[in-house]
């Protein structure tokens, strides 16, 4: 090859590696730039599914405080108790304050509709602040701010209705969160068009600690702060306990035990899930056998329910076989909830006639064919013990001067009841009417304080209580 071709050879070469680079380069470019989208988008996308979230929280969040203010006024309006309103007075300011917090995050147009409602909040809190300083210098409410309480209550009502009515729409799916800045201030505008009529005074304050809601029967929240009192002295072993869960669910011969492990905090129990039959492997029972006692503390039967064949009277009827069956004696039936086929049904101990509200018991039944398909005695073993109760020092009739003459008694009994603190009174329970509502107000037998007050929830699927 001559020196001219060589050159050329080399120089093509060159060109070829040349562009083969720059290829690579463009390439390099291209992948580099499709990698920055997809993390563009991965970022947008998971900053979206926050906003949601966040924005999900703060409204079922303000749901709840604004269906607490309506429970917490509607209590206010029948408490004939100076401590007890103060109390309830310094409750609807927390959640009204939590409320406004929530509501300030929604994305929802800040138009005057919502301003309006924001400005309702900010009123029942500020009024029910100063009230409950008013009541603990000895100065009880005027006729006019029990007027304006009752405006306020009624204002509750109708928030926690739309509220209700969109956290339903939201829930099902049928509304997002670009959807309800339209309707939702639409509702906000529909609740707060009589809220301007209010003029009490602003109060600038704040408070971050929020209260609990009794949700699944009364008294149900004191029982992790307690230790057990119901339970025997003994210690079992593994071995014992799966005979004990057995014998619990009258199986002699199970095709399939699985032990599950221990677990527990107060009371610490032995698991074993329970297969009776192979032929329906989808039917599992869960048992937990407490190891202190050798008790069992809950069971949960997952079979499939069909279509009720029976009414809550008759599965009353069978809970109450199936406790006595158990060993619970002297159980009454309290409040009960249907759902998916099942009453679930409380019961609490009765001594000599005084019912004994922390020592509570909940049975499942299934509808379809009357079985107990659950079963819950942590409340009983935590509290349960033979009390010694003494005679009430003040009479009824003088318990029912102390109930506020709005109050429309309709029944009244001496309860057992447990305080925040976990602490036991005695009481009587005067349980009434007042504007169309059920509620249940306790005396104390003794001291003659009024100790609580709750709301009775009737409605077809059950009764309940806040």
């Amino acid at each position: 090859m001559s020196i001219l071709g060589g050159y050329k050879e080399l120089r093509e070469r060159l060109k070829s590696v040349r562009l083969w680079s720059i290829m690579a380069v463009v390439i390099g470019v291209l992948v580099i730039v499709a990698l920055w989208g997809v993390n563009q988008y991965r970022g947008k996308a998971n900053y979206h599914n926050y906003l949601t979230n966040m924005w999900h929280r703060a409204f079922f969040d303000m749901v709840g405080y604004v269906q607490n203010i309506q429970a917490l006024l509607s209590k206010v309006e029948i408490s004939s108790d100076d401590r007890q309103r103060a109390a309830l007075y310094t409750e609807v300011w927390r959640n009204a304050f939590a409320a406004q917090e929530n509501l300030g995050q929604l994305p929802i147009e800040n138009n005057v509709a919502l301003e309006r409602t924001a400005k309702y909040l900010t009123q029942v809190g500020d009024l029910s602040f100063s009230l409950s300083k008013q009541l603990m210098n000895g100065k009880k409410e005027t006729k006019e701010q029990r007027i304006q309480l009752a405006k306020l209550r009624s204002y509750a009502d109708k928030l926690s209705k739309n509220l209700n009515e969109l956290a339903i729409e939201i829930s099902q799916g049928k509304l997002r969160w670009g959807e309800v800045r339209t309707v939702g201030t639409s509702r906000f505008r529909r609740i707060s068009q009589n809220v301007t009529s209010s003029h009490m005074l602003a109060v600038e304050a704040g408070f971050k600690d929020y209260p609990t809601l009794i949700y699944d029967g009364p008294f149900s929240d004191h029982i992790a702060r307690q230790v057990p009192r119901g339970l025997p002295d003994n210690v079992i072993n593994r071995d014992e306990a799966k005979k004990i869960a057995l014998d619990f669910l009258n199986i002699k011969k199970a095709d399939m035990i699985s032990y599950l492990g221990l677990s527990g905090d107060k009371i610490k129990t032995f698991n074993f899930e329970i297969i009776p039959d192979r032929r329906a492997r989808d039917r599992t029972i869960t048992v937990a056998v407490s190891k202190k006692g050798g008790k069992v503390i809950w069971m949960i039967d997952n079979r499939a329910t069909s279509a009720p064949k029976i009414g809550v009277s008759r599965a009353k009827e069978n809970a109450l076989k199936f406790l006595k069956s158990k060993g619970f004696t002297n159980m009454i039936d309290t409040f009960y909830l249907k759902q998916d086929n099942t009453a679930l049904i409380n019961y609490i101990y009765q001594q000599n006639g005084v019912k004994i509200y922390p020592d509570m018991v909940k049975v499942r039944i299934a509808l379809d064919t009357g079985q107990v398909v659950g079963f819950d005695a942590t409340a009983y073993y935590m509290s349960h013990t033979n009390r010694k109760i003494p005679k009430p020092t003040i009479t009824e009739a003088q318990a029912r001067k102390l109930v506020s003459k709005n109050f429309d008694i309709q029944s009244v009994s001496l309860s057992i009841i447990p305080l925040e603190s976990g602490r036991e009174v005695f009481t009587y329970e005067f349980m009434g009417k007042y504007d169309r509502k059920y509620f249940a107000d306790y005396i104390n037998a003794i001291t003659g304080k009024e100790e609580n007050i709750l709301e009775i929830i009737k409605d077809p699927n059950g009764i309940l209580s806040m």
